[in-house]
Formats: structure tokens, sequence, C-alpha cells
């Protein structure tokens, strides 16, 4: 189930977490690459569930899986930010 207040909280705090440290010096050459890698690899699996989803069951079952694997990112960047701190 897509928790929407959830999802932003988490997209605000990976944000948050990594414009400080941009802006404080403290972002590593390795985090801001990862940061580029990640995105590109959530874009690539979303449009890849969805258009499956779309395949098998229509647009709305392949926009819930898009969300989810951007929910599923989201979710494991704010885990990890977190234990980095």
């Amino acid at each position: 189930m897509f928790d929407l207040w959830q999802f932003g909280l988490d997209v605000h705090e990976v944000m948050t977490t990594r414009l400080l440290r941009m802006m404080t010096g403290e972002l590593s050459p390795g985090e801001a690459q990862l940061m580029i890698s990640e995105k590109q690899t959530a874009y690539s699996h979303a449009q890849m569930a969805g258009a499956l989803a779309l395949w098998t069951g229509g647009p709305v079952e392949a926009g819930r899986e898009m969300i989810g694997v951007y929910q599923r990112a989201v979710s494991a960047n704010c885990s990890r930010l977190a234990k980095a701190r």
C-alpha cells in the first residue's frame, strides 16, 4: 500500500540530508556518484515495471508498480543515509 505521507517525509529527509552535506562540503564524490546511479537505476526499473504491468494489468496497475519502485528506492536511501550519520 502506498503511503503518500511517508513517501513525502522520506523524500524530504533524503534531499535535506544530501543538500546539507553538499553545502558543508561533506558530500563525498562516491556519494555524489551513488546519487546519480540510484536515480538512473530507479528510473529504469520503474519503466520496466510499468511496461510489464501495463501489458498484464492495465494503466492503474502500471502506475502502482512504478510508484512502488520509487517508494522502495527512496525508503532505502533514507535508511542508508540515517545510518551514515
